[in-house]
């Protein structure tokens, strides 16, 4: 991966605290698809993602790796996701998934939550 600004994933793109996180799981819309289940709350500006994924889900090696590909899916699709916060949470099918795959379904479960709560 090249190193430059865009390749970056800042903590400004991330849900770090508790309270965020309950927001929107609160708050949020719920979308489910095949890999992983999404909550989308929309925000003023910019995009920020969250990952949960428990241990029941296999070893560290394997929760580490998925939550390494959905951060490289959204860093590379966030011009496209509209200002929102979005937790993910991977199923077992996620396993089978590309970086690519993971993008496209972010998106879609970005804009589709945000089209059925009417905030576009």
């Amino acid at each position: 991966m090249p190193h430059g600004t865009d390749s970056r994933f800042p903590a400004a793109m991330r849900l770090k605290r508790r309270d965020d996180f309950r927001c929107v799981f609160q708050h949020g819309s719920v979308w489910r698809g095949r890999w992983f289940t999404a909550h989308v709350l929309p925000r003023e500006e910019g995009c920020r993602l969250g990952i949960v994924i428990g241990r029941r889900w296999g070893p560290a090696v394997e929760r580490n790796r998925m939550k390494r590909l959905f951060r490289e899916a959204f860093r590379q699709n966030k011009t496209r996701i509209p200002a929102s916060d979005i937790i993910v949470r991977p199923a077992d099918a996620c396993r089978e998934a590309n970086v690519e795959a993971l993008g496209r379904m972010l998106v879609l479960a970005a804009n589709e939550s945000m089209d059925k709560r009417g905030d576009r």
